[in-house]
């Protein structure tokens, strides 16, 4: 499936964004003595290495003693619970302001959100006869087992599949977080005909919902 012009615009707009959130001074790293990976300045391995992208709290030190405490994820400098309350609080689905944080490292504006929520809505569509012949012809009852064999098959209907760059990379990220839902709700539909017995119904996904309102549409027999 090819990327219109517009498409690949904010495509690459979106990179640019993504090597300036995830640019990293070297001489801070060096002056801070912040591992590489997991090696030091020699090579040598180390034992843990540092990060400023996720942060996970097991415990609180109170009046110097450790303190068990419910876990608390921090990604980005974002309290992933907050962002839940807000979510759950405002009655708004989430899914696409997850996945631009993960991808380009910050939460959208709303003239970001908009445009990623329609670049994901551009490429939900599953290519012509993916679901007939990877998910239909070869069910399976681990649904997550299905997702993995359908990534790899996707490789099949990809116009670039080896380029490395950073614009093609995005472009694949993109079309796989777009597609995911789908390729879950019809290997689920598989699943509850093939091996539960049930009615096979497939639903196409509708350009208006949202990814959420598209997973929770293409599972239920009465899409709503």
């Amino acid at each position: 499936m090819s990327i219109s012009n517009s498409s690949d615009a904010f495509i690459h707009t979106l990179c640019e964004q993504m090597q300036n959130s995830t640019a990293f001074d070297i001489n801070t790293r060096d002056n801070s003595n912040i591992k590489r990976g997991l090696r030091n300045a020699d090579g040598t391995g180390v034992m843990v290495g540092c990060t400023k992208i996720g942060s996970v709290q097991g415990y609180a030190i109170i009046d110097g003693e450790k303190t068990p405490m419910e876990g608390r994820l921090i990604y980005r400098g974002y309290d992933i619970n907050q962002l839940i309350a807000g979510f759950t609080r405002e009655n708004r689905f989430g899914f696409e302001e997850i996945a631009y944080l993960l991808l380009l490292g910050r939460l959208p504006n709303a003239e970001e959100y908009a445009e990623f929520r329609q670049l994901l809505s551009d490429n939900m569509s599953l290519p012509s006869g993916f679901t007939e012949d990877m998910i239909l012809e070869a069910p399976s009852s681990n649904i997550m087992n299905k997702l993995a064999r359908s990534v790899l098959a996707l490789y099949s209907y990809d116009e670039n599949p080896d380029a490395i760059d950073l614009t093609n990379m995005m472009r694949q990220s993109i079309q796989l977080v777009a597609r995911f839902p789908m390729i879950v709700a019809h290997a689920y539909a598989a699943k509850v005909h093939y091996f539960d017995g049930g009615s096979l119904i497939l639903h196409w996904p509708e350009p208006e919902f949202s990814i959420a309102e598209n997973i929770l549409h293409s599972i239920r027999p009465d899409s709503k």
